[in-house]
């Protein structure tokens, strides 16, 4: 079961999604976001735990940008949140493409199911804090991997697990004591509950 922790800010976070093994660590580069990094802390961060594989969430950038982005910075990932096309996604160079779905419906699971990334992200809507419609992501799960998004937290992620069979969860705000500050304690709770 693989762990992303979403929306870090902070070098000493940074520093507990690696004590925790997570296996990845998701950068925002969203400036309407509470948990905005801007370009010129992203190395700090990203240098902070080198066995996490960085994940850069971006929403409708232009794809010259993040491309440019991609070659400077080297994430392992882009997570696109925004109205990017598939044809935005195969213009992706240098890092796998995710793409976070609202799933909320029949249509967006129809075009969750195809849209051509290395990973989908079931998500609420990015930073609700609510879950997404478990029983649309278990079907999605079932026919390509998903990581699970949306209102996780260590309370509920052994249930989100047992019903939508996802690859990996993806989590932010629950295991955060204020936007964009984690609780390190959190993190090593919902790592273990996980790998347990």
């Amino acid at each position: 079961m693989l762990l992303k922790i979403c929306g870090i800010t902070r070098v000493e976070d940074m520093l507990a999604v690696g004590r925790a093994g997570a296996d990845y660590a998701g950068i925002i580069l969203v400036p309407r976001s509470p948990r905005f990094v801007p370009r010129d802390r992203i190395a700090e961060l990203a240098s902070a735990a080198p066995e996490a594989k960085k994940v850069f969430v971006v929403r409708d950038m232009p794809l010259d940008e993040l491309n440019a982005l991609i070659a400077e910075f080297h994430p392992h990932a882009v997570q696109l949140h925004g109205s990017e096309t598939a044809g935005y996604a195969r213009g992706v160079t240098g890092a796998e493409v995710w793409k976070a779905f609202n799933l909320n419906s029949e249509t967006v699971l129809a075009e969750a199911e195809t849209f051509p990334c290395a990973t989908v992200v079931a998500d609420s809507g990015g930073g609700t804090g609510r879950p997404c419609d478990w029983t649309l992501a278990a079907r999605l799960a079932s026919v390509r991997p998903i990581l699970l998004a949306g209102g996780v937290t260590p309370d509920n992620v052994r249930e989100a697990i047992g019903r939508v069979k996802p690859a990996g969860i993806d989590v932010s705000g629950g295991v955060e004591s204020a936007p964009g500050i984690k609780d390190g304690k959190l993190i090593q709770l919902i790592a273990e509950r996980i790998h347990s």
